[in-house]
């Protein structure tokens, strides 16, 4: 059998297709194309407001700049995330303040992130990890009692949803990626959303050079080169086109993976809460060894990937103030993350079934 990989992209020719139409257009910064492709994470997230980055990471730094954040602030950050969620926080000079995650999620432990809040927060930053969702209503209630801004990092949660409503539409500002392993690709890219006109004013100055249109040389305020292409916009644009395709495929190996494991000693497949409509971006095993299982999987042609690695054991960091984020550092140590493309086959599937159960059962 051919090598399954952990995550792979839906590409096709539709995206070859969209890129020569830019290309024969001749416009390919940010144009028409780009604009198609805004219109189209509007539709998908109902949020009023899009604007296009360079990448996921430049999302997370313009959003924290027009939040007024900057040095002497401080955010809260999950310490079960992808770095990149905490060297945003670093880039606009603020500290980021690790808080442990719930361990049934990995997302955010609320309870947790209150008990961090001092006068020098001025944001917390909830991660939807691997497409579960933060219980986002109690979330924004605490952010409104203390206020505080709430930027939501929905990297990985494109149509992810908590109650009904989309990741990325609660908090002030709410970020996505579009990272060739997401589950739509730019090859790179990201996008914020915001809820009004002033914000995204402010957005689009800040990723355009302090100015409020392109093609002008009188700028309002200092700013920065974040800005899209078109041609990362083409590819979005037939990556948005199968979507819906791409959601049911993943929902099948969910689905498939679930029915095999549940019930299972010595396996837990991670499932949403029932207010949760998760995209599946990775579908997570826990297990007492990851690492071995991982390496067994990988005599047999099977990609997986182990949990993100906690931030406040990060050695980059040993010059923040951590404390014991006891639950990620247990995810980490059990977690292991199992091929999730939407196009595999059912007996791709079952080959990653019946080696995973082999494992766990000898």
């Amino acid at each position: 059998m051919a090598y399954i990989p952990q995550i792979e992209p839906w590409i096709d020719g539709t995206e070859l297709d969209e890129l020569r139409m830019v290309i024969d257009s001749t416009f390919i910064t940010e144009n028409k194309k780009t604009e198609e492709f805004l219109e189209g994470i509007r539709e998908v997230t109902g949020a009023p407001f899009a604007i296009a980055t360079s990448n996921g990471t430049l999302a997370l730094v313009a959003a924290l700049l027009a939040a007024g954040v900057g040095p002497g602030d401080k955010v809260i950050v999950p310490d079960m995330t992808f770095i990149a969620s905490s060297n945003a926080v670093l880039l606009v000079g603020a500290t980021p303040v690790f808080c442990d995650v719930d361990r049934s999620t990995g997302c955010l432990d609320i309870d947790a992130a209150e008990m961090l809040i001092s006068d020098d927060v001025k944001a917390i930053m909830p991660v939807h990890l691997y497409g579960q969702m933060v219980e986002m209503d109690r979330l924004m209630s605490l952010a409104r009692r203390r206020g505080i801004d709430i930027i939501e990092d929905a990297a990985e949660a494109l149509g992810s949803t908590y109650n009904g409503r989309a990741a990325g539409t609660f908090g002030r500002f709410g970020t996505f990626s579009f990272f060739a392993n997401k589950t739509i690709t730019c090859g790179e890219g990201g996008v914020i959303l915001c809820q009004n006109q002033e914000d995204y004013a402010a957005l689009y100055r800040i990723k355009n050079h302090g100015r409020d249109r392109k093609g002008i040389f009188v700028h309002q305020s200092v700013g920065y080169n974040f800005c899209f292409t078109d041609l990362q916009a083409a590819v979005g644009v037939a990556q948005l086109r199968k979507f819906s395709r791409i959601m049911e495929g993943k929902n099948h190996v969910f689905d498939r993976y679930r029915e095999a494991f549940e019930g299972q000693e010595g396996i837990t497949i991670v499932t949403p809460p029932p207010e949760v409509r998760s995209n599946h971006w990775f579908i997570n095993i826990l297990v007492d060894d990851p690492t071995e299982l991982s390496d067994h999987l990988e005599t047999k042609q099977i990609g997986s990937r182990r949990y993100f690695y906690p931030l406040s054991l990060q050695p980059c960091y040993e010059h923040l103030p951590t404390q014991t984020c006891s639950n990620s550092v247990w995810l980490y140590e059990h977690g292991l993350s199992l091929p999730s493309g939407p196009r595999l086959t059912d007996a791709d599937i079952d080959h990653v079934i019946e080696h995973v159960l082999e494992f766990v059962r000898r």
